[in-house]
C-alpha cells in the first residue's frame, strides 16, 4: 500500500517547526499559520476562538490533503492588532478554558473516590457510569492539585509554541 506510516501523523520530523508563518501579500494584516501534525480538531477550535475576538476580520482553515499532516490557518485582523497577537491570546484563553475543564473533572473524580459511605459511592458510580481509572492513585497528595484557575498545577505537559 502507498499510504505513509501511521506514526508520521503525530511525530514532528527533525528540523521542522511546529508552526510556520507565511505573510499573505494580497490581504492587509493577514498571516497564514501552517501548523504541523494537527488536523480539523485543533483547527476548528482555534478558528472558533479567533472569530470570537472583535479585532479579527477573517479566520479560516483548510487541510490541503488527507495524507499531508498539517493545516493552514489564515487570520486577518484590523489595524489595531496583529494576527500573531490574536493567535497568542486565543491559544492562552483556550489553555485556561480547557485547564478549568480538566480541574473540574479531576475534582469530580476525587469527590467520587473520597472516603465515604461505600453504598453512596457505589450508587454515585452506577449513576454516572464511572468505572475507575485502573492504577490511578486518587488518594495521593498530588491528585487533583491543579485547582488553580489555569488548571495546570505543577504539570509540565503543555506545549510551548514559538511564533
Amino acid at each position: 500500500m502507498n499510504a505513509p506510516e501511521r506514526f508520521e501523523m503525530f511525530t514532528l520530523p527533525e528540523g521542522v517547526r511546529k508552526i510556520s508563518i507565511v505573510k499573505d501579500p494580497k490581504m492587509a494584516n493577514c498571516l497564514q499559520f501552517n501548523i504541523q501534525r494537527e488536523d480539523h480538531t485543533i483547527a476548528n477550535i482555534l478558528r472558533y476562538q479567533l472569530l470570537k475576538n472583535p479585532l479579527v476580520l477573517f479566520a479560516a482553515y483548510r487541510s490541503p490533503h488527507p495524507l499531508e499532516y498539517f493545516i493552514e490557518l489564515k487570520v486577518q485582523t484590523t489595524g489595531k492588532t496583529t494576527p500573531i497577537e490574536v493567535m497568542r491570546e486565543s491559544i492562552q484563553s483556550l489553555m485556561i478554558e480547557y485547564g478549568n475543564i480538566r480541574s473540574a473533572f479531576d475534582a469530580e473524580i476525587y469527590r467520587l473516590d473520597a472516603p465515604s459511605n461505600e453504598d453512596t459511592r457505589r450508587t454515585a458510580r452506577a449513576a454516572t457510569g464511572y468505572g475507575g481509572f485502573g492504577s490511578m492513585d486518587t488518594q495521593s497528595a498530588s491528585f487533583g492539585s491543579g485547582g488553580d484557575m489555569g488548571g495546570r498545577g505543577g504539570r509540565t505537559d503543555d506545549v510551548d509554541i514559538d511564533f
